[in-house]
């Protein structure tokens, strides 16, 4: 049996993968991009708003679901999977409309970011989970907010909020991991949240 289909039949758990990413459709990856060096990948609140209407839209197009997702200044990370054959199309194309607005917008030239994306698949369901939370929880850990809620570029709102909007994420996606009740899973999620930051 070769690797992809040890992957495709849940016999592994986790992999990690910076070349050669895994494009089985359905399977959730927690993909990261890095800024090249110590630069910021986000100046201005216009940069943020760029790369969610950019991201928005290539899901729609590419037939790609996003779950959770989290804007860091000078790295991303997005919970998603493709439910095609394609996962490198879609971030080629995210990735690189975003360097050349980003290029053209601050003179700049070169690489904006360090290197191709990263990709960890989740194939555990404990393993989702903690990966929505580490993306959530991402802001903390790096001493921007106290509060994961505070941060405004990531998708905590949708996971935590009993009345937050409908969105082209689909965070009931991990919730139902925890409960086929919307209200119980939102506080659940809530729960652990507010655990970790204590931690």
């Amino acid at each position: 049996m070769d690797f992809d289909e040890l992957v495709a039949n849940g016999k592994v758990k986790r992999i990690f993968r910076a070349k050669h990413k895994i494009t089985i459709p359905y399977i959730v990856s927690h993909l990261t991009q890095r800024a090249a060096g110590k630069e910021a990948l986000f100046i201005e609140e216009t940069d943020y708003l760029f790369l969610l209407a950019e991201l928005k839209e290539i899901a729609k197009q590419r037939s790609l679901d996003i779950y959770a997702f989290c804007l860091m200044p000078n790295h991303i990370h997005l919970l998603a999977s493709p439910r095609e054959d394609e996962l490198h199309e879609p971030m080629r194309d995210l990735f690189s409309r975003y360097a050349m607005r980003f290029n053209r917008k601050y003179m700049r030239k070169g690489h904006l970011f360090g290197g191709p994306y990263r990709q960890a698949v989740c194939l555990d369901d404990a393993y989702l989970l903690a990966a929505s939370l580490y993306i959530h929880m991402n802001p903390v850990r790096a001493g921007l907010v106290e509060d994961p809620r505070d941060f405004k570029w990531s998708s905590v709102t949708l996971f935590c909020d009993q009345g937050a909007p409908a969105s082209f994420l689909k965070p009931t996606f991990i919730l139902r991991l925890l409960s086929n009740d919307d209200k119980i899973s939102k506080e659940v999620y809530l729960e652990m949240l507010m655990r970790s930051v204590k931690m």
